[in-house]
């Protein structure tokens, strides 16, 4: 019998069944447009306007005429009700006189796109806390929560960090829950199963990450904005902080997330973990620490100002530590895959917000090479240091930033740059 869940759902079989990470294109039904279809895990989705517009239904509870087509009506009213048992179907949310013209066009609802229109991936987030200024307290109906933001800590020139409380920097999604639900940093709802919330206090309001272990950042961002999926048994509430109780010194915030999720703890559970936080012993301590995390594959560190409060907003408070850098780029084209890879993609070719270009091809997985984020797309890569030329040397490729419009350069300085280096 088939471990794949989606292989045949209450004695209904897809037309086509697709394996994870699979491809293809589907036609219009109402004019020459093509879209892509393709499968992440438990979900499919559409890049169409119709399947995009289902904002409020998770990413694996949204179906359009396109999936429909390729898989069959009645395979996807099942899929539907095995991933949102409790709630309706979800149809698109026309929104202005251009959705009600292209409904009337179509006749049908069919919304394909203008030729040449950027669409966005919306499979993926990244929550990445590098943007200048926190987001806006409200966007339309949702509320943004107010986090606190770290600055940056230059490991050469940056204070004294001796008795502040260091942390791993974890390679997670940020996610804020309200006591009820939660949330990403830009306000947009994850959809954890029932089972996952009920391991939470309903009086308090909790900072962390959504964490799939280190290295699992794409996998986790898949994972987090999905309903009813197994997957979740893989994600781990890191909990590093509690805004509710932001008035009262760090330590005491800390011992109360120990006395609630700790061993012994009145909500201990596999599922939240309370990030551990050491005192710094010296500038070199920390950078001892920052190399071993490092080597074992984390994303850096975190430090923490002894006795500080929680504040909604960036803050001298919170500094984060990494030896790399990380930036976004737009994809422009590809490079034919070689040797192994021969027949995929070898690497991205990308343009860096000052418009220089470089190619990255470290850091794609087999899946992702054979169906690589699409021209137009913003991607997230780490590097070390650039060129003279001002491009990255040998950047790697972390995943597709679905909560960032335009690319955004790192801010590197100038001891980082190597002089005499000129190949990326």
């Amino acid at each position: 019998m088939s471990t794949d869940e989606l292989a045949e759902i209450n004695g209904v079989k897809p037309k086509q069944l697709l394996a994870d990470g699979e491809e293809v294109e589907v036609k219009s039904m109402t004019s020459n447009s093509q879209y892509k279809v393709k499968r992440t895990f438990d979900h499919y989705y559409c890049s169409c306007p119709a399947w995009r517009n289902q904002g409020g239904a998770p990413v694996n509870a949204r179906t359009c005429k396109h999936l429909k087509s390729l898989l069959g009506e009645a395979y996807e009213k099942a899929r539907l009700q095995l991933k949102n048992p409790h709630g309706n179907v979800s149809k698109p949310s026309g929104k202005g006189k251009t959705a009600q013209k292209r409904k009337k066009a179509d006749g049908d609802g069919d919304d394909d796109a203008k030729p040449g229109k950027k669409q966005k991936n919306v499979d993926d987030e990244d929550e990445e806390e590098d943007e200048d200024a926190p987001p806006a307290p409200t966007r339309g109906k949702k509320t943004v929560p107010k986090l606190l933001l770290a600055n940056k800590w230059d490991i050469v020139d940056g204070p004294d960090p001796t008795g502040w409380w260091i942390s791993e920097k974890l390679d997670g999604v940020r996610a804020y829950y309200d006591g009820k639900r939660m949330l990403s940093r830009l306000g947009n709802p994850f959809t954890p199963p029932s089972w996952f919330l009920d391991k939470l206090p309903k009086d308090v309001t909790l900072d962390g990450e959504l964490f799939g272990g280190r290295g699992e950042f794409q996998a986790t961002v898949s994972i987090v904005k999905t309903l009813n999926s197994k997957l979740w048994e893989n994600i781990t509430f890191q909990v590093f902080d509690v805004p509710s109780m932001g008035t009262q010194p760090f330590e005491d915030r800390i011992a109360y997330l120990t006395r609630t999720f700790g061993a012994g703890g009145t909500h201990a559970c596999k599922e939240v973990v309370v990030v551990h936080h050491e005192r710094a012993e010296s500038r070199e301590h920390v950078l001892r620490r920052l190399k071993a995390v490092e080597k074992e594959g984390g994303e850096g560190l975190m430090l923490r100002e002894p006795g500080s409060v929680y504040e909604g907003h960036r803050s001298s408070t919170l500094l984060k530590i990494k030896t790399f850098y990380d930036a976004e780029a737009v994809v422009t084209g590809y490079v034919p895959g070689k040797g192994k890879h021969k027949g995929s993609t070898g690497a991205l070719k990308c343009k860096m917000a000052s418009g220089k270009a470089f190619s990255v091809g470290s850091g794609l997985s087999d899946k992702q090479r054979r169906s690589p984020p699409k021209v137009g797309a913003i991607i997230t890569y780490r590097f070390q240091e650039l060129t003279k030329d001002g491009v990255p040397r040998f950047p790697t490729f972390i995943g597709e930033a679905i909560d960032k419009s335009e690319p955004k350069d790192a801010e590197v300085p100038a001891s980082r740059i190597v002089k005499n280096a000129t190949s990326a």
